[in-house]
């Protein structure tokens, strides 16, 4: 984890390198062809419940957390419209204390692990002359990967599940950029609008393996998948 942290931070600092010419901002920051930017941002979430019942189980105890990091790098082509390569990482845990109908309690831990590649394409359409706000509209392509495991105690018998999955998609984040400072902005994105497509294998302590393949299209925004970051434009 701190080996990915750090490469993830080495290419922001990267990609600020590769600016050539300052620009005139008194008036703002113009997303003009020849900038060179670089966004870092962050989602997480967290979910603790007690005697949550659920249609199969109740949990009696539960904790989940998890979270995204990730970095854009990219390139203005030609004014307002940039390109680049979107890096993610991502981690999640979950711990609970589950009954199932039957009455029989089982201890049961996870935890996910996932990197994704992400070239996109980002609009930026600038509100008003000052050219300090804008709304930024990225459509990437999305390729990635991951693993993960799940621990069952049941009446002191421990059942191990490995999970392997490789998704790909089309997809939206429509947000918002507000520069505070010279070169220096705020941005914030929600998912919205995509398509994918995943394929996930299993092997389970005494179980057959098993692969599951499976689609899904999406038309709303997902305030679930809001993420807030800082970005540099040279």
């Amino acid at each position: 984890m701190k080996h990915k942290l750090t490469f993830l931070f080495f290419c922001l600092t990267l990609s600020f390198g590769m600016a050539q010419n300052k620009k005139d901002y008194s008036n703002g920051v113009p997303i003009t062809k020849g900038t060179w930017f670089s966004s870092l941002s962050l989602s997480a979430n967290s979910r603790t419940g007690e005697n949550d019942r659920q249609l199969f189980a109740t949990y009696i105890e539960q904790q989940r957390n998890g979270f995204n990091l990730r970095i854009d790098p990219g390139y203005v082509i030609k004014d307002n419209l940039g390109i680049g390569i979107g890096l993610l990482y991502g981690s999640r845990k979950d711990e609970s204390i589950q009954q199932s109908s039957d009455g029989v309690i089982s201890n049961v831990n996870s935890a996910e692990r996932k990197f994704e590649i992400r070239p996109y394409v980002k609009n930026f359409i600038p509100l008003g002359e000052s050219n300090r706000f804008y709304i930024v509209i990225p459509t990437e392509l999305q390729i990635g990967f991951g693993n993960g495991i799940q621990e069952t105690t049941t009446d002191g018998v421990l059942t191990r599940e490995f999970t392997d999955g490789i998704y790909y998609g089309l997809g939206m984040r429509p947000g918002m950029l507000v520069f505070i400072h010279e070169n220096f902005g705020f941005e914030v994105n929600v998912g919205a609008l995509g398509i994918s497509r995943t394929i996930i294998t299993s092997e389970a302590t005494g179980l057959p393996d098993s692969k599951v393949n499976s689609g899904d299209l999406s038309l709303k925004i997902n305030l679930l998948e809001l993420s807030l970051g800082f970005s540099i434009y040279l």
